[in-house]
């Protein structure tokens, strides 16, 4: 089961930092956090693998129209996906398909081909964040 964490904690370090430090309160005041995510594992149970050389890390938000969908596609690297707005279907082959809403967050498949289909009545929007290496592709299309 995932645990979740907001994506400035975790993009900061700062989910690490808390369960880290034995301190009452680490933050400073007025910044509070809200966990979003915590694993080790990908959506369908697999274990996350880094690239090994030249780390790159590259955030994107995507917009999913009303009964859109992406491509077809896998990722060679980890990523970490947020629904800011909307519904989608996750479709992993070989796994059962998922949704997730807005406030959800999750590791997508590492060399699995997979679909988002937007579910929701209008667009969804995603937070997409891919730790990637430099030169090197972060997704593959196709079948």
């Amino acid at each position: 089961m995932h645990i979740r964490r907001t994506a400035l904690a975790t993009l900061l370090g700062l989910g690490g930092a808390l369960a880290v430090h034995a301190q009452e309160n680490p933050l400073p005041a007025g910044f509070t956090t809200q966990p979003l995510l915590k694993t080790a594992m990908t959506r369908d149970n697999e274990p996350i693998r880094y690239p090994m050389a030249n780390p790159e890390m590259i955030s994107v938000i995507g917009t999913l129209e009303k009964d859109g969908r992406t491509p077809l596609h896998m990722h060679p690297v980890p990523v970490y996906v947020y629904v800011l707005e909307g519904e989608i279907e996750l479709r992993t082959e070989g796994a059962t398909p998922h949704r997730y809403r807005a406030g959800d967050a999750f590791i997508e498949s590492q060399n699995r081909r997979h679909q988002a289909f937007n579910v929701a009545g209008g667009p969804s929007k995603l937070l997409v964040v891919f730790v990637g290496e430099a030169g090197k592709p972060t997704t593959v299309t196709g079948p």
